[in-house]
């Protein structure tokens, strides 16, 4: 990784600031394309039940809505097909609470419209239409490991726009979901992501499916999903050392900058 080269995609990354630090000073540096929207949709990680570090943190998704608090937000998303009743999951889900503070509709991606969103290469996805009604994309995920797609991280977090048929024909394997993931990525284009890396999950995405809690200290924010995924293995690699080895089977990584969702070289910019 060269740092020097200004043709890579820039991810900003801490190791030492909180998330609230982290957040206002990337939306300050995002401040002109914010200054031009009217409507923000924001996508958080809420997988099931289970808290942070399943789930976006509650304190992540606060300092978001309190910066943009003079502008018109919507937060929503759709979570896993077996967490149970998807109203009764993000009715407990403690970024309910944040949303009810600051006035904001959380939205159940499900109980929404779809609409049938098919690409140049003829792959035929169904996405949810609400994030298409608002003109800056922000999306939180948390970055962890996944046991059926390696890591969970920029690109994944969209796969919660996807309507609930394609999501179980892809974890059934009746559709590609390496190509689902790069798919909805391409239909739906984010404009900034924060990826939540203080806290992380190694051997799976939840604690229902194996997965254990790891300390990892790290914020990273961008606007290419390829490169931060890329940077998020790297550092994920570190804590679990059979995660670099699938790296050869996240094929949706390699879709994804096939498809121009982004790059895989990347150069950091450290926030003090």
């Amino acid at each position: 990784m060269n740092l020097e080269e200004t043709d890579m995609s820039l991810i900003y990354y801490s190791d030492h600031c909180s998330r609230i630090d982290f957040v206002h000073r990337i939306l300050g540096i995002f401040n002109k394309q914010l200054d031009n929207t009217k409507r923000i949709f924001i996508k958080p990680n809420i997988v099931s039940s289970e808290p942070y570090p399943t789930t976006t943190h509650p304190e992540l998704l606060d300092a978001l809505l309190y910066s943009l608090s003079e502008k018109e937000v919507i937060v929503g998303d759709a979570p896993a097909v077996d967490a149970g009743r998807s109203d009764k999951v993000l009715m407990n889900t403690p970024l309910r609470e944040v949303c009810e503070n600051h006035k904001v509709s959380l939205v159940n991606l499900y109980s929404k419209p779809t609409k049938t969103v098919k690409s140049r290469r003829g792959y035929k996805i169904k996405v949810s239409t609400v994030p298409f009604s608002c003109d800056f994309v922000i999306s939180v995920p948390v970055l962890k490991a996944h046991n059926m797609c390696g890591l969970s991280g920029a690109l994944k977090n969209q796969f919660g726009y996807l309507s609930r048929t394609d999501r179980i024909l892809m974890h059934t394997k009746l559709k590609d979901i390496h190509k689902g993931i790069a798919e909805v990525n391409v239909a739906i284009p984010t404009n900034l992501f924060i990826i939540d890396a203080i806290q992380t999950m190694v051997k799976a995405q939840e604690h229902r499916h194996g997965g254990s809690a790891c300390e990892l200290g790290v914020m990273m924010a961008g606007t290419d999903p390829v490169s931060l995924d890329c940077l998020g293995l790297d550092l994920l690699s570190k804590l679990e050392l059979g995660i670099a080895a699938k790296r050869a089977s996240m094929k949706y990584i390699d879709y994804a900058s096939e498809y121009s969702v982004g790059s895989k070289d990347y150069r950091i910019k450290k926030i003090l």
